[in-house]
């Protein structure tokens, strides 16, 4: 999705039209709120059938209706209503690519502009002189519809990539369109009459900065040519991470398409709007509110090309008062000039679900200035009985109000004299935390788990009165699916501070694992909801900081872990063979010995393979082997005498004879 932050957070808020005094703002989960600036109460609140699937993506109010006398003749309930009288339609683009048209006089939806757009509706701009309505989106079209039959009129193809923004000509004849290029459109023809280049990224913000010169009379001129009726005017533009605003002049006879003039900022712009000059030497007035929640003021005329980027002459922000506690800056979030006084406008700042507002007067303000102002976050949003166009949902008369644990066991023992049961409105917060104390200790040979929908309403009763003890005694909870079941159930008013308690818990004591738990659920749940909250930003920065800060010596360790490791496991080894002996032996000597000697040594070591029978058998036959070969030796050396006696006897005859 091409659609950035800023660009979303500049088209979610916009003031009404001078004359009518109230703010239109689209919350997170898809509401439509109006505000009244003078009183900075709710007036209206409308919440779509689709908001949490096609999410609001911007707001543009209508043109203001002409009083019509059936309005004049009825009684006004009250001054404040009186703002709304004027205003007729809020046109709400939403994710899904379709377009509803909120009717302020009825309090509910008019109409719904379907078939249009395949893709998120990113700006809307009205036509008031043929009551259309064009529309850009992210599927590279642009859209004219025809606002009393809900059709489309004409739809063509504007560019390669999404459209970011539009803006129409004076006149009603040419249109601004942008993505990452302007295109000056013929809205006769369809046509591109000029091109405009110079922003790296996605252009978010069109509008024009000079109308034509008025006639003696005091009347615009009635042009019938589109290339007369915006020749030599100038129109702002702003884009995504450019803290540089452009003012560009329309010429078609000229060949240059570059900026003129650039406007230096803080930061890139996310609202803008230009009192545009009534006569032609009078100087124009820019109010551009930046990301970080600074406003910018410049006095300017445009007269042709600047060399240098103009600074801002008026600088603003508003923070709360410092005391025991720091500062803390309470971001702009749009700003106006009123139309009737030149140097007046309106602002609208604040963190919380309410905005408030305050006007300043802008020749009364030095160069720096900083706004001491209360939170209006911190403050209850009331709601007056006359405001009856705020609707909210029906209720059955048989209501059961959830409490914290078993309210059985709260109420007091009962007895004739006092029958009044104790109801869950009349416990305080102490005796709920008493009541889940009893429970627990009265189930613990059972299932004592608490279930999640009592410990939402603790969380939520907790973070409401900022009472330690009851996040005490929630978050010491280590379930996982209670945690997210938990998690899932809580307003979502409350998901920032949850997020804000848990860092707060993580900084302190090096963070429990049960605290991390907390912080996985709420990430994975509501991730989508705190990308569209700008004041998590610091929570989540510093969060970020004291994770990368503990798991910074998380490699060194584990490498030394490696390194003792291989050394434990290497000198284990050295000892393992240090005690084990080799079966082979190094040096063998072998005796001249007989056969019968080795084969006897053999049996001693490695044992006879006969059994006891063989033995025994084999032990009988050698005795008698034994027993035979004695005679033999002795016939054997009788024999031999025998043959020594005859060779005697023999060699003594030959004697005698010779």
């Amino acid at each position: 999705m091409a659609t950035n932050f800023s660009a979303e957070r500049r088209r979610l808020c916009q003031f009404s039209p001078s004359a009518a005094d109230c703010l239109a703002r689209a919350s997170a989960d898809g509401r439509l709120q109006l505000w009244d600036t003078g009183s900075g109460a709710l007036r209206q609140e409308y919440t779509p059938s689709a908001h949490l699937s096609a999410t609001c993506s911007c707001l543009a109010w209508g043109p203001l209706r002409e009083a019509r006398n059936e309005h004049k003749k009825k009684k006004r309930k009250s001054d404040q209503m009186s703002a709304l009288s004027s205003l007729d339609i809020v046109a709400m683009g939403t994710t899904a690519g379709t377009i509803l048209l909120y009717s302020v006089v009825k309090g509910d939806l008019q109409s719904q502009l379907t078939g249009g757009h395949d893709d998120i509706v990113n700006c809307l701009c009205w036509r008031a002189e043929e009551n259309s309505l064009f529309s850009c989106s992210d599927d590279q079209h642009i859209v004219e519809w025809t606002v009393t039959t809900a059709q489309v009129k004409c739809k063509w193809k504007a560019d390669r990539g999404p459209v970011q923004t539009i803006s129409l000509g004076p006149g009603g004849k040419t249109l601004l369109s942008a993505a990452r290029t302007i295109k000056l459109w013929d809205l006769e023809k369809r046509e591109v009459l000029l091109s405009f280049t110079g922003h790296a990224s996605l252009v978010t913000s069109l509008l024009f900065a000079t109308l034509p010169p008025p006639t003696a009379n005091g009347r615009r001129k009635s042009v019938t040519n589109q290339d007369a009726a915006v020749d030599g005017l100038y129109f702002l533009s702003g884009a995504t991470h450019d803290r540089l605003m452009n003012a560009w002049q329309i010429k078609m006879k000229s060949k240059e398409k570059t900026a003129v003039v650039s406007f230096s900022l803080t930061e890139e712009p996310v609202y803008v709007d230009v009192l545009r000059p009534r006569q032609k030497d009078q100087p124009a007035h820019l109010a551009v509110v930046t990301r970080n929640g600074d406003l910018h003021i410049f006095k300017f005329i445009l007269n042709g090309r600047g060399k240098k980027p103009l600074t801002p002459q008026h600088t603003i922000q508003v923070a709360t008062q410092g005391g025991e506690a720091t500062p803390t800056p309470l971001p702009i979030i749009a700003a106006q000039f009123c139309q009737d006084l030149d140097t007046t406008m309106r602002i609208a700042y604040g963190t919380g679900l309410r905005p408030a507002f305050e006007r300043i007067n802008c020749s009364s303000l030095e160069k720096h200035n900083c706004l001491i102002r209360a939170d209006p976050g911190r403050s209850a949003i009331t709601l007056e009985e006359d405001a009856g166009k705020v609707k909210t949902p029906g209720k059955a008369k048989e209501v059961t109000v959830l409490a914290p644990g078993h309210m059985t066991h709260a109420a007091a023992p009962s007895s004739k004299k006092n029958k009044k049961k104790l109801t869950p409105k009349d416990l305080s917060i102490q005796e709920r935390l008493d009541v889940i104390s009893t429970d627990q200790g009265q189930t613990s040979g059972g299932d004592a788990t608490p279930r999640a929908d009592t410990l939402a309403v603790l969380l939520t009763q907790g973070l409401q009165s900022e009472d330690s003890d009851i996040l005490q005694r929630v978050f010491a909870s280590a379930n996982e699916s209670l945690i997210r079941n938990t998690v899932q159930r809580i307003p979502m008013s409350l998901v920032v501070p949850l997020l804000k308690e848990v860092t707060r818990r993580m900084h302190g004591r090096a963070g429990s694992g049960m605290t991390v738990q907390w912080l996985r659920a709420v990430l994975e749940t509501h991730t989508s909801y705190l990308m569209t909250c700008p004041d998590v930003l610091s929570s989540l920065g510093s969060l970020y900081e004291l994770l990368d800060s503990r798991v910074a010596t998380f490699s060194k360790l584990s490498r030394l872990q490696g390194k003792l490791k291989l050394v434990l496991s290497q000198t284990s080894a050295k000892e393992e063979q240090q005690w084990q002996f080799s079966s082979k032996p190094l040096l063998s000597y072998r005796d001249e010995s007989s056969d019968e000697q080795d084969e006897a040594m053999e049996d001693l070591l490695h044992g006879h393979p006969d059994s006891d029978e063989d033995w025994e058998e084999m032990s009988d036959m050698e005795a008698q082997e034994q027993d035979g070969e004695q005679p033999e030796e002795e016939e054997e050396e009788g024999s031999s005498e025998e043959e020594g006696s005859q060779e005697e006897d023999g060699s003594s005859e030959e004697s005698d004879e010779d």
